[in-house]
């Protein structure tokens, strides 16, 4: 008896609409200011991430697998939170590990961020500097670096707020895809019995 291979085109059209509604939702998400710890954050202010992202029908026997992927290293990171080292110094007195990114399989270690990682994001036009008054201060290079270090010390001991930008595009999209799978799958099984 030979294993006949199911056609499966109009459950394959079912995963590539909800990727595509997926991946839609995610930029979304990555683009709109949402509440993450008690503040109000806007994710992606470069659009590096939001171009990133991608998804990917993989096709097996009889199977198909949905994989949604990114480019950028930082991805999961924002996805899930980076949970913070601890390490707070003197000053940092008010600060706590933040609540969304507690779970999270990654967990920075020491008291600061790798040196030039914020620069791009602090150079970028919709970050402003403040001096210790709340007052607009110019971009030079030493206030570039000093806010670059604050900035990154804040992150390294309190963590990255997980962001859950896929999950979240992932459950809203969900019920109009179970829809569609099961209308392709009975169409791809009724298609594929020949009845004699």
């Amino acid at each position: 008896m030979t294993n006949k291979s199911l056609d499966l085109t109009n459950t394959a059209n079912a995963f590539d609409l909800y990727g595509k509604e997926v991946i839609k939702r995610a930029k979304r998400n990555l683009k709109i200011k949402r509440k993450v710890d008690g503040k109000y954050i806007t994710t992606d202010n470069s659009g590096k991430l939001g171009k990133s992202l991608k998804y990917k029908l993989v096709f097996g026997n009889n199977k198909i697998n949905l994989k949604f992927l990114s480019n950028v290293p930082y991805a999961d990171f924002m996805e899930e939170g980076v949970r913070g080292s601890g390490k707070f110094s003197p000053d940092q007195k008010h600060q706590k590990i933040k609540e969304s990114s507690k779970k999270s399989e990654y967990k920075f270690k020491g008291k600061n961020i790798k040196r030039g990682v914020l620069k791009d994001w602090i150079k970028s036009p919709k970050m402003k500097l403040r001096n210790k008054e709340g007052k607009f201060i110019a971009k030079t290079p030493k206030n570039i670096q000093n806010a670059e270090f604050t900035i990154g010390r804040s992150i390294a001991t309190s963590g990255l707020s997980a962001r859950h930008y896929m999950r979240d595009a992932i459950e809203e999209s969900k019920k109009r895809f179970v829809l569609n799978l099961k209308e392709g799958l009975l169409k791809d099984l009724t298609t594929g019995i020949n009845i004699k």
